[in-house]
């Protein structure tokens, strides 16, 4: 093999690897467009959108979105990885610190941030989860992030009874969160109040006879 044509095959190749990777880029610009137009067809309200209604307001053809998208349950999933990454970020932030009190308004106060900043997309899963076994999994998946960041927080509830733990973990899940907001028709103020108390008066009490 001539040096010429190492040379003339080295850049062949370096070419094509060139042109496959604009492609896989224009690709994931593609996919961000799809997901960020469902996310805001989210915010507007629409817990459900079509693959029509995300190609509307992407500006696109359905056949794009489903060019990029194997299907809907995918789009979703790849929202809510989205999500997932930017309420990590939140997170991984703010280290616990303080006494016992200091880190229960602490702690609460982050998880009211995560479920307000990200409301409308927590109503969107929850009402579409038992199509998708992928969100079903997300979603059993936020409840486990949420009892490591409840134990890494406040590592005093070891000290309860198992009953006690599993009720405080029930309260800290994004289940309850809507349950406070939309059933009970509190504000989110009055909600991150009443989790508060809940922590404070049951560690607390449980923790000082």
């Amino acid at each position: 093999m001539t040096l010429v044509y190492f040379c003339l095959m080295q850049n062949i190749k370096a070419q094509k690897k060139l042109k496959n990777d604009g492609r896989k880029l224009r690709s994931i610009k593609s996919q961000n467009i799809i997901v960020d137009a469902l996310m805001q067809l989210i915010k507007k309200g629409i817990l459900e959108p079509t693959a029509q209604q995300v190609a509307d307001a992407a500006g696109i053809s359905i056949r794009t979105v489903f060019r990029q998208m194997e299907d809907m349950e995918t789009l979703f999933f790849k929202m809510d990885e989205k999500i997932k990454h930017s309420y990590k970020k939140v997170i991984d932030s703010l280290e616990p610190k303080g006494n016992l009190l200091d880190r229960i308004h602490g702690l609460i106060n982050l998880e009211t941030k995560i479920f307000e900043d990200n409301l409308q997309f927590i109503r969107s899963t929850l009402g579409i989860k038992f199509k998708y076994k992928t969100l079903q999994n997300n979603h059993q998946k936020a409840d486990k992030d949420l009892k490591l960041l409840l134990y890494k927080w406040l590592p005093e509830m070891n000290n309860l009874d198992n009953s006690l733990q599993i009720l405080l973990n029930s309260m800290n899940s994004v289940g309850y969160w809507i349950e406070l907001r939309e059933n009970q028709m509190l504000s989110a103020k009055d909600a991150t109040k009443l989790k508060v108390n809940i922590f404070k008066n049951t560690l607390l009490e449980k923790l000082t006879k």
